[in-house]
């Protein structure tokens, strides 16, 4: 994802890496929950009323939300609305920094 954001004016390398993390992230929670043994830990060890659980549950939201935004603006660029651009790179800004805390409270939390 840094790469992508690094390299964005070179678009045939941006848009694809670009949508690979963004599949990445909306498959993990469905790998995780067919491949962990999340109802032990969660329900029968009680972490699910830890604050970290609920942190991560969070940015996993906002992370979503900001994919999202950042797909709306990205379609709005490739039919040539160039001002949304600044917008854009703030929201990619955003979510480079949230990626990397939801990546360290997944890590904690494992």
């Amino acid at each position: 994802m840094l790469a992508a954001y690094k390299f964005h004016r070179l678009r045939w390398f941006h848009i694809p890496v670009m949508i690979g993390c963004i599949v990445f992230d909306v498959l993990m929670p469905f790998y995780l929950v067919t491949h962990r043994n999340w109802w032990r830990r969660l329900i029968e060890e009680g972490d699910i009323t830890s604050f970290g659980i609920w942190m991560h549950f969070g940015l996993l939201v906002a992370l979503y939300a900001l994919e999202w935004v950042q797909i709306a603006t990205a379609r709005k660029i490739l039919k040539g609305e160039t001002e949304v651009r600044q917008t854009h790179r703030g929201q990619a800004k955003a979510l480079l920094v949230i990626r990397a805390i939801v990546i360290l409270t997944g890590g904690i939390l494992a």
